[in-house]
């Protein structure tokens, strides 16, 4: 029986052809089953045929395993450098700056409350409140990018991952 991993491999190899019809490949099953056969025959007859498809197979596997690592690496890199981020950090910085936010407009009505009781009119209202908010916005605008608050959590998350990789380490060893 061919897996479909072994099928998906024929028709690399140029053994099969398939029509892609909505999302799925389909296969002529006479001439697939009759090109199948001779490829069994063919590798029955020189091993050494399979052998050399089976070390380019494993060539080309070991250079897209290279490349993937390479290509993990580089991501490691940028984000290290803080030219790249996970989404996660992102997310934690926005939550922080959200957090601030809502903290600045919690704390309006008690920061406003004496000088609104000393209201006489709804323009003074109008212009205490409006004075406060430009207040908050304008220390809002301060806060700025850090890229040391990215490394900082690159850095913590690499020191959790390598520890809970050496503790998985332990338990295999000792096993």
């Amino acid at each position: 029986m061919l897996s479909l991993e072994r099928v998906r491999q024929l028709e690399e190899e140029g053994y099969f052809t398939c029509k892609a019809e909505k999302n799925r490949k389909q296969y002529d099953l006479i001439p697939s089953v009759q090109i199948y056969i001779e490829y069994l025959r063919k590798q029955k007859e020189n091993p050494l045929l399979t052998t050399m498809e089976d070390e380019a197979r494993k060539l080309k596997a070991d250079a897209d395993l290279k490349e993937a690592k390479a290509a993990i690496e580089n991501l490691k890199k940028a984000e290290l450098e803080a030219t790249m981020h996970r989404s996660e950090d992102v997310e934690a910085v926005i939550t922080d700056l959200a957090a601030t936010i809502r903290g600045e407009l919690l704390a309006l009505p008690g920061t406003l409350a004496v000088d609104m009781a000393n209201t006489t009119t709804a323009t003074e209202c109008s212009a205490i409140i409006k004075a406060a908010v430009n207040t908050i916005l304008n220390r809002l605008t301060d806060y700025n990018y850090d890229k040391n608050e990215f490394k900082r959590r690159v850095r913590e998350r690499e020191k959790w991952m390598n520890a809970q990789e050496n503790r998985e380490e332990t338990e295999e060893e000792t096993s």
